[in-house]
């Protein structure tokens, strides 16, 4: 929990001092990554210990979301709003320079969606091997109209890239990071990290959810796999995978209510 007299979040005035009063308040806690992961669960949040722990590792303005959720998880949620100011001052400074001197990009615009969970996911990830039986057939993604997010050598995968997206009345939010490589046989080996979907907070009791959506086709036919499933005013991460045998894969976004889909949009590559 959170002690008296801990950081306090109006002294932030940059991305770097919001961090390191975010460090100080994670440090005073006492809570592991997992630990702070597990508090968020149970008031309905998503904090992934990757998410947090890229976010400690730099001086960038975290997103509004994974702040809330860190800040409540830490014990400090009296004080959240004093955090929120804070991240808004941060934003509003600009660019951080990093250790080489170039800056470091500030808090996008609103149509700047998820990065930060599939980034923490592709560094996290960097080092796993490939070596995944090729017995977990399944669903995979290269989106159509967007460019593949890794070389088409044979046997290998090249970088993540993410794709993001909202319903058409911007009610839903989703994110996915994506990779893929040729196999050799006409189909694909994909994975896929980070499945995230959210309420947009001016939607909040509408009554509506959203759902994150995968269309694939794989030697029996055509599906779609429901990747990430929120309810009104909530937000969910999926489970990451990695499956072989797939091709024509593609991200969809949609508001939800039970079984009734609408304003479905695809995702499409960010920019970076």
């Amino acid at each position: 929990m959170a002690e008296p007299g801990g950081p306090d979040p109006t002294q932030a005035r940059d991305a770097a001092a919001l961090v390191a009063l975010m460090r100080d308040l994670r440090e005073r806690s006492g809570l592991t990554y997992r630990r702070l992961q597990q508090r968020a669960a149970e008031q309905g949040m998503a904090l992934p210990r990757s998410t947090v722990s890229a976010v400690l590792a730099r001086d960038a303005v975290p997103r509004a979301e994974v702040l809330e959720a860190f800040v409540v998880a830490c014990g400090d949620g009296a004080r959240l709003g004093a955090w929120l100011e804070a991240r808004e001052r941060a934003a509003a400074a600009g660019p951080v320079p990093d250790d080489a001197g170039r800056a470091t990009p500030r808090a996008g615009a609103r149509s700047r969606l998820l990065w930060l969970p599939a980034l923490a996911a592709v560094l996290g990830l960097a080092c796993w091997g490939f070596a995944v039986a090729a017995h977990r057939a399944g669903g995979g993604e290269r989106s159509r109209g967007a460019s593949p997010a890794a070389s088409a050598t044979p046997g290998r995968a090249g970088g993540f890239s993410l794709f993001e997206g909202r319903s058409t009345k911007g009610a839903t939010i989703a994110s996915v990071g994506y990779r893929y490589w040729d196999t050799g046989d006409g189909w694909y080996g994909v994975e896929y990290v980070m499945p995230y979907s959210r309420d947009d907070r001016e939607a909040y009791d509408d009554g509506w959810g959203g759902r994150l959506l995968m269309h694939y086709e794989d030697r029996h036919g055509r599906h779609t796999a429901v990747l990430a499933d929120h309810p009104d005013r909530g937000q969910r991460a999926g489970r990451d995978a990695v499956h072989y045998g797939v091709k024509n894969v593609w991200f969809e976004v949609c508001d939800c209510d039970g079984d009734a889909l609408r304003g479905c949009q695809r995702l499409r590559k960010a920019r970076t």
